[in-house]
């Protein structure tokens, strides 16, 4: 007996896998740099060079790259370097496939740097990998049959068609003059591109991609090489991302997995340094899917043989909800042990990280916190430059009704907006927008059918059926129950007992006829 199918593309999360690791190493200055006094800053950020599947085990290369400001033995005082830190992990995860996507995300929990002696550091940061394991799946669903005398029974099911997935990235330009008012550029000290406000939109046949660029420098002008110049000022970011196969009405989810942006003095048409070239990239996982609603077939039956059944267990995904939330944060961070008056403040780098989460009725509950570092200038001539930290925890419950301890959910957070005020010198205020976005999806665990065989029917037990029988509906009777048990037809029982639908109520009293049983092929 032949079926009519449709084909259903999804991807099925096969797994998740977590680790911690510590990368570790010692650091030598190159031989052009001058000798360290002392440590003021650090900074760093993890790049991911290769991913490679080996049997139930993913291998992760990469590196640590670092940032250090410290005061030196040059006349200018404020020196800087940077520089990485290879590593190789292994994550565990059993029936992982070359063929799926894997999706690695990185936090730095936390970064140290000390001083062996003065052209020796020691470089030391505890990394977190997480790795979610998507599998892509072909379902074939049936949806009809073709032979008209058997009678069936559909069920209306709302499905996430996958129209694509991909990793993919998107590369930034731009140029960003220096104002009039301050000197040329003679040496870059410290840098901080900050990605805030990342927001997304389908549109057809690309993704567009809006938000603003915080790019924050310290460095030694022309005109005084002791004297740090610091500025802070934003690009606007709008890029499109090809998708030929995007269109307005359909759902995505965009995962940044790294963004890379850094800042280089250029000369402008004068020959002076006086133009930061802007350039970076934004690594992401795509995936577009299409909601569709389809009529599955659920059961079959035939008045004529018995059919037998085959089915196979599938899981079916549908998008419960796809929620971006946005809230506040306000607080003070205290500024303890200050050596000198802060006079300006230079850069304020804020991260969220999300600790824990869980799901709770009606949502999902988000334990985090909010990471703020500050870099100032002082009126110290020892100590020019200076920094301060400090970590505000936060507590948000993403609206997700209906939600279940069993969906899968998928929840990311960015930085808004960061703002940082100087209330004195022994606290700062802080006020940040932090947007959470969270993308719930159910399973629905069934078994579809998947085959058919008929054999002839048992007519002895046909024969020992009434030919009229009266029926009381019970709690939970569908009316195609009753019929296929009494080898008639939802029609014939509708038209026998005048009923306007199929819906019928515990309490109902039906009469029913059985129909004749004719073999097959008569």
């Amino acid at each position: 007996m032949d079926f009519i199918k449709k084909l259903l593309q999804t991807d099925q999360e096969r797994g998740r896998a977590s680790i911690q690791m510590t990368v570790e190493s010692d650091f030598n200055l190159p031989d052009f740099e001058p000798d360290m006094i002392k440590l003021i800053d650090r900074k760093g950020s993890v790049r991911i060079h290769e991913i490679r599947v080996e049997p139930d085990q993913i291998v992760v290369n990469g590196a640590l790259c670092f940032q250090a400001l410290y005061k030196c033995t040059e006349s200018g005082n404020i020196c800087s370097l940077q520089g990485e830190v290879p590593f190789s992990e292994t994550i565990h995860m059993e029936g992982v496939q070359e063929t799926d996507h894997l999706v690695v995300l990185n936090n730095m929990e936390d970064l140290t740097l000390g001083m062996i002696n003065s052209r020796k550091l020691n470089i030391r940061a505890l990394i977190e990998l997480s790795v979610t394991d998507h599998m892509e799946q072909q379902i074939q669903l049936p949806t009809g049959i073709e032979d008209t005398s058997v009678q069936t029974l559909y069920q209306q099911h709302k499905m996430l068609q996958l129209i694509t997935q991909k990793k993919d990235i998107c590369r930034i330009h731009s140029e960003i003059l220096l104002p009039s008012n301050r000197p040329n550029i003679s040496k870059l000290l410290w840098q901080s591109v900050q990605l805030r406000g990342l927001d997304s939109r389908i549109r057809n046949g690309e993704i567009e991609l809006t938000g603003e660029l915080l790019v924050n420098i310290l460095y030694k002008g022309e005109d005084d090489e002791r004297q740090v110049q610091c500025m802070e000022t934003t690009v606007a970011l709008h890029e499109n991302i090809e998708c030929n196969v995007c269109e307005p009405e359909m759902l995505f989810k965009l995962i940044p997995l790294q963004v890379q942006l850094e800042v280089t003095p250029v000369e402008d048409e004068d020959g002076e340094n006086r133009v930061l070239m802007l350039e970076g990239m934004l690594d992401f996982y795509l995936r577009v899917w299409q909601e569709e609603d389809l009529q599955v077939l659920e059961d079959a039956y035939s008045l004529q043989d018995e059919l037998m059944l085959e089915r196979e267990p599938v899981n079916l995904q549908s998008l419960l909800v796809k929620n971006d939330s946005k809230f506040k944060i306000a607080d003070q961070i205290l500024l303890e042990n200050q050596p000198a008056e802060i006079l300006q403040l230079c850069a304020s780098v804020g991260e969220v990280l999300i600790e824990d989460s869980r799901v709770v009725p009606g949502g999902i509950e988000a334990e985090g916190v909010l990471k703020v570092r500050m870099l100032y200038i002082t009126a110290s001539d020892e100590m020019p430059i200076g920094i301060a930290e400090g970590v505000i925890p936060f507590a948000k419950q993403v609206e997700a009704d209906q939600i279940q301890p069993e969906d899968i959910y998928e929840l990311s957070a960015g930085i808004d907006q960061l703002t940082v005020i100087l209330a004195d010198n022994s606290q700062a205020d802080i006020k940040a927008v932090v947007g959470l976005d969270a993308i719930v999806f159910r399973r629905e665990n069934t078994a579809l059918i998947c085959g058919m065989n008929r054999q002839p029917e048992d007519l002895e037990q046909y024969e020992n059926q009434p030919g009229i029988a009266g029926y009381i509906v019970k709690e939970g009777d569908r009316l195609w129950d009753i019929a296929k048990e009494h080898h008639t037809t939802v029609a014939d029982v509708m038209q026998m007992n005048q009923l306007a639908s199929e819906q019928v109520n515990r309490g109902d009293k039906l009469l029913i006829v059985k129909q004749m049983a004719v073999p097959a092929g008569i």
